[in-house]
């Protein structure tokens, strides 16, 4: 099965070709569906991670596209959950807790809207620096959420940490500011937190990419693309005439 895998800041790319024999590019950007499709005829599209504040994201267009030439789209843990949860009703498959959430408007056990494109966005650099990344949203509450089972926090002092980091900008969320901007929690819940953290961090991004790796390595992955008509829009044809045609002969 010849498979082309959207990755970035969600996993790092020795780890994911243990789980999967791929083509690997980089997070998806609008038009890169597409060009994979032209430069690798890949049977399967898998999206993890995808730009989209510096350049325009992927368009869900172009996924609609390939789901109507026959191509399995899945995704999972950042990016890809987001356009899953978007398009599922088209055919794209979703994997994981994240996609779950989006899926349902709700991150168990937190009880506000799961709907914001910042629960998955990171600030991270280029492949060559590793993506050193601030903490995804969905991280930072996966790991509340272990925390709380875990005995280290109470109910309230975990939606008050939620509640802190949901109110920093992606950019700026790490656990040293969500601890300081968490104003109420006692110094003894705070150090026990610190202390936790240290190897009780839930990367939850990493482990939905991993499972939608793991099941396509597994054939898992089984598309249930209803009819739907592709409209052919004038920006769809100006964006990609020649490519869609070579494609569409």
């Amino acid at each position: 099965m010849n498979t082309v895998v959207f990755l970035g800041p969600s996993l790092g790319l020795n780890a994911a070709r243990q789980h999967l024999d791929a083509v690997y590019l980089p997070p998806a950007r609008r038009g890169d569906v597409v060009r994979a499709i032209e430069a690798h005829d890949p049977e399967t599209i898998l999206i993890i991670d995808g730009y989209f504040e510096q350049v325009p994201s992927v368009w869900h267009k172009e996924i609609l596209w390939a789901l109507s030439h026959g191509r399995t789209v899945a995704g999972a843990a950042s990016m890809g959950a987001l356009r899953a949860a978007e398009l599922d009703q088209f055919g794209m498959i979703g994997v994981g807790r994240i996609y779950d959430a989006y899926s349902k408007g709700r991150f168990d056990p937190f009880p506000d809207p799961f709907e914001d494109d910042d629960e998955v966005a990171v600030l991270h650099g280029p492949a060559e620096t590793g993506y050193a990344a601030t903490e995804a949203m969905v991280d930072v509450r996966a790991t509340l959420d272990q925390a709380q089972q875990d005995g280290i926090l109470q109910d309230i002092a975990m939606h008050e940490l939620a509640a802190a980091a949901k109110a920093l900008f992606y950019k700026y969320r790490t656990w040293g500011r969500i601890l300081a901007d968490a104003n109420a929690l006692p110094d003894a819940t705070r150090r026990a937190l610190e202390d936790w953290l240290k190897t009780g961090r839930v990367p939850q991004k990493r482990l939905d990419a991993e499972g939608l790796l793991c099941q396509t390595a597994r054939r898992e992955l089984v598309a249930d693309v209803p009819p739907f008509r592709f409209e052919e829009t004038v920006l769809w044809d100006t964006e990609f005439p020649k490519i869609v045609e070579k494609l569409s002969k």
